[in-house]
């Protein structure tokens, strides 16, 4: 055993070699700020004083409570974020006020035939981080978001949707019915029946952004928040301006102001406004304004199960079509939107299945709300169309004109349907 001398000595050796590590490496920002600056060094402490370079340098040293500053000038990176925030001491990535700041990156354009969301983007959340906030920034190339292992549940869930099997899908806890507490044991559902670990990305917000090239792109992510921001000039191939799918629950998408996407070649799924897909449940969508998208953009859409989601006091002008639930939307809300120079409808329940004789639990509207809405002003358009319905209600809304699939009024009342308190369907 080494005498007590040695281990000592031993001791002071690693006091003064952590020391002198410790010394090396660059100070942490006081107190919980980090300060970068197109004049910083990324070698510095980060303070206001001396601030670092690069803002993926800021989001390396964050941690749960940071506010990383980020001062005027453009910062061209892409910016991969690991770490996280807690649901009580966020990250934030802010502007420091003295100035534009303009987050870009340099990224190759994606086909205009693409049918999959574009990876391209400036921020990146790949791994389960969770509570990062980016407020009043430029960004250019937007983000893209995907919780650990949301390859497997999206091929999961769309090999059963090829099969036509909606029974497995709705197993998933919270999809079969309305019940959000459920709905939060998704992710460990989806990880046994995968066999796959899953690590859902968690309470990442876009606050009073400016966006443009792409915009926000999220699977298997929870409780997102996407305020006040404004989506413009998005490039085609690349995807809608907010786009959550793949079970991704419980957002928060309110006072956007969404223009200008450019359309992709056969995909409207790739130009729409606000999409919510493949599972995407519990989301509220508020006080939104879409307008101005070319060719068969729709503003507002659900899609292949997105279930039980809120979409009231929106606006969407000059657009295909305004509002639409498509493939086996269960339960969701759609209450006192406007819409005005609609192309094709005003609003629209899974037309696809007008050729159905009786409604199909895989893939027709489910217990939609539809109440207060308004259609004017249409540029060539219908105010309703329904393909397929069953256990929906239509209160009070106003359509010039409505347009029912060809088996739809034979089997309206029977299935559930009601129009104004009736069991009647329009006329």
């Amino acid at each position: 055993m080494p005498s007590t001398t040695t281990r000592l000595a031993a001791a002071g050796i690693a006091a003064l070699t952590g020391a002198a590590a410790f010394a090396a490496a660059p100070a942490q920002a006081a107190g919980t700020e980090i300060h970068v600056s197109t004049k910083g060094s990324d070698s510095a402490a980060g303070t206001a004083a001396a601030p670092l370079r690069t803002v993926q340098a800021a989001i390396d040293r964050a941690t749960p409570g940071t506010t990383i500053k980020v001062h005027a000038g453009t910062y061209s990176e892409v910016l991969n974020i690991k770490n996280s925030g807690t649901a009580s001491a966020r990250i934030v990535v802010t502007n420091a006020g003295d100035g534009a700041v303009t987050l870009t990156s340099a990224q190759a354009p994606d086909s205009c035939s693409n049918r999959r969301p574009s990876s391209r983007r400036t921020i990146k959340i790949m791994t389960g981080a969770d509570y990062w906030t980016f407020q009043g920034l430029n960004i250019v190339h937007g983000a893209y978001l995907s919780g650990k292992g949301s390859g497997k549940a999206y091929s999961w869930h769309a090999g059963l949707v090829k099969k036509g099997l909606w029974e497995p899908r709705r197993q998933v806890p919270g999809t079969g019915s309305r019940n959000p507490t459920a709905a939060r044991g998704a992710a460990a559902y989806l990880a046994k029946v995968t066999g796959t670990a899953m690590d859902p990305v968690e309470g990442i917000s876009f606050i009073g952004n400016t966006m443009t090239g792409r915009g926000i792109y999220a699977s298997l992510s929870n409780s997102g928040v996407v305020k006040d921001n404004v989506i413009k000039d998005i490039i085609c191939g690349t995807g809608p301006g907010v786009w959550a799918m793949n079970h991704s629950n419980f957002w928060q998408v309110s006072g956007n102001d969404i223009s200008r996407i450019k359309p992709a070649v056969g995909a409207h799924f790739m130009h729409e406004g606000i999409r919510f897909g493949s599972a995407a449940n519990y989301n509220t969508i508020t006080n939104n304004y879409v307008h101005d998208l070319e060719g068969d953009g729709r503003a507002f859409n659900t899609d292949v199960d997105g279930s039980w989601n809120t979409f009231s006091n929106n606006r969407a002008a000059n657009v295909a079509i305004g509002y639409n639930d498509q493939m086996s939307g269960w339960g969701n809300t759609w209450t006192n939107n406007t819409v005005t120079r609609y192309r094709t409808y005003a609003f629209a329940f899974r037309m696809k299945d007008g050729s159905l004789r009786l409604p199909s639990k895989h893939s027709s509207t489910n217990g939609a709300i539809v109440s207060g809405n308004v259609a004017s002003s249409p540029a060539g358009g219908r105010g309703l169309g329904i393909g397929g319905s069953m256990n929906s209600k239509f209160t009070g809304n106003t359509f010039p004109n409505v347009f029912l699939g060809k088996y739809l009024k034979t089997y309206w009342g029977k299935y559930g349907n009601t129009w104004n308190g009736s069991t009647r369907p329009p006329v």
